[in-house]
């Protein structure tokens, strides 16, 4: 044992000075150069990979023929794929299709022209032959099939079936074998699908011709994210293929929005970089003088080109980041008065919580004046909350109100909420939990989620999750939301009412 330790330390500077490439500025002579591990761990990942197995499996799966997928450390990605849908799937897309037409009818009172989802396939929906035996698909309908069979076809676009047939025919993988995220050629099916389902709503637009999503060739890369899990980087290459939009770009400026700073191109290209700020990118041969607002995550990378080609003017920003800074998303909507609004989101991704957070908390109809006679609720106890002065202040993360009204209600038509953030937050999400005086507790299946815009905000058609009606109210909680904005406030009520309008009931 000593022998072997005293070899292994006899060999470690060899491997480090011939494997591993020093930071610029590293010492030459320190015990982390020349001792490191980390060689011997990529040559053991190197050797292990070959034969099928992964030193980080749940990072990494590795597939057959050498392709690589991702594994459960990210959205339960592999677990996910291999099960059934469920009943909770039902719910979870029925409720996705009930915020997207919210949210559809919110952005067109602001002067949108279109707005739709973009479901980005995951690799394993398009490639699922190079998975190992064990995680291979059901055979029934899965998850994603699942909720997006009760989402709304005509908002969101699903990009999978598409791939799919197109994988059967391409000259080159839509995916790259050694990373998560498709290609360029991948992302020209999608975004033409996406052009497609766009047409009868913006129909002066003129979109890349088929010649423009040409292959021209290949060209050589390292390895991507799912590589570098395995300490491979630069050991895996494959290929990038080059469509011939390219050729059609002319100067593209990156710049932070609101300051105007001037980016680098290859970081704002990079899919591994997750920039969390607006992004305001202008191109000067686009096809169309329209400003797109693009809510997109590491997936819309690959369609840079196309969208960019396109229009001249997009703002994209991560859709994670859309309740940050007291309501990004409402901001831009009123600064960039955007014609086109796209959400682009990876398949993995429907299911988490943050994404949940957008299509479950839309926005409710402008808050008007309604007739007939209203349910004022009376503030009766607060947990995270505290009084002051004239107002609140949450002292937690999770700040609630409870709130008993003068007599129980039944057949209530909406709500309306008067709540106004010393911060100026543009949106507030909230949530709202009825019982009746004789339950116990309350439940998340008696209770309505929505975004707070501005100072009023109301809802129409209050109904449990499986959409009965909402029955006798007698206590009210109301959550509000804030991820560390809308410290301070006042509410000015919260009111039960009749009915307010012919708008979507919420989940």
């Amino acid at each position: 044992m000593l022998l072997a330790t005293l070899l292994g330390l006899a060999v470690l500077p060899l491997l480090n000075g011939w494997l591993v490439t020093p930071p610029p500025g590293a010492a030459c002579c320190s015990v982390e150069r020349w001792f490191s591990s980390e060689p011997l761990l990529r040559v053991a990942s190197a050797v292990l990979h070959r034969v099928g197995i992964s030193v980080a499996p749940r990072q990494v799966v590795v597939g057959r023929d050498g392709w690589l997928y991702l594994g459960d450390d990210q959205a339960v990605s592999l677990s996910t794929h291999r099960r059934a849908g469920q009943p909770s799937d039902i719910r979870m897309g029925t409720s996705y299709g009930e915020g997207a037409r919210r949210w559809d009818a919110f952005l067109r009172s602001r002067g949108v022209k279109a707005f739709r989802i973009l479901v980005a396939a995951d690799k394993e929906s398009v490639y699922p032959e190079h998975l190992p035996q064990w995680a291979s698909p059901p055979a029934v309908p899965g998850v994603a099939d699942t909720l997006l069979a009760h989402a709304d076809a005509d908002l969101f676009v699903d990009s999978r079936a598409l791939l799919r047939r197109a994988a059967a025919t391409a000259p080159s993988p839509l995916f790259y074998r050694h990373d998560t995220h498709w290609n360029t050629l991948g992302a020209s099916h999608a975004f033409d699908a996406l052009a497609r389902s766009l047409r009868a709503d913006l129909p002066d637009v003129v979109w890349p011709s088929a010649e423009e999503r040409r292959l021209l060739g290949l060209r050589s890369r390292t390895g991507g994210d799912l590589a570098d899990f395995l300490r491979l980087e630069t050991w895996l290459t494959e290929t990038e293929p080059v469509l011939a939009v390219s050729e059609k770009l002319g100067a593209r400026v990156h710049r932070r929005y609101a300051s105007g700073d001037q980016l680098d191109p290859a970081r704002v290209a990079d899919s591994r970089v997750a920039l969390t700020f607006p992004i305001q990118t202008q191109h000067d041969r686009a096809l169309n003088a329209r400003r797109v607002l693009w809510l997109t995550d590491s997936f819309g990378r690959g369609m840079d080109d196309l969208m960019h080609r396109t229009f001249a003017e997009v703002v994209s920003l991560h859709w994670r980041d859309v309740h940050k800074d007291g309501g990004q998303l409402i901001r831009l909507i009123e600064e960039v008065r955007p014609e086109v609004v796209v959400v682009t989101v990876v398949e993995r991704a429907l299911t988490t919580p943050t994404f949940a957070g957008i299509l479950q908390y839309p926005p409710g109809p402008d808050a008007g004046e309604a007739g007939g006679v209203s349910h004022t609720a009376e503030l009766v106890e607060m947990s995270g909350v505290e009084r002051h002065g004239e107002g609140f202040r949450a002292t937690s993360g999770a700040a609630s109100m409870i709130f008993r009204l003068p007599r129980p209600a039944a057949g209530v038509g909406g709500v309306s909420l008067h709540l106004v953030c010393a911060d100026g937050a543009a949106s507030l999400p909230v949530q709202l939990f009825w019982r009746g005086a004789n339950e116990p507790r309350f439940h998340r299946d008696h209770s309505v989620r929505w975004l707070h815009v501005g100072d009023r905000s109301a809802l129409d058609g209050l109904t449990t999750v499986d959409g009965r009606s909402a029955g006798e109210m007698a206590v009210l909680r109301l959550d509000l939301r804030g991820q560390g904005h809308c410290r301070e406030f006042r509410l000015q009520e919260l009111a039960l009412r009749p009915s307010l309008s012919a708008v979507g009931r919420p989940q």
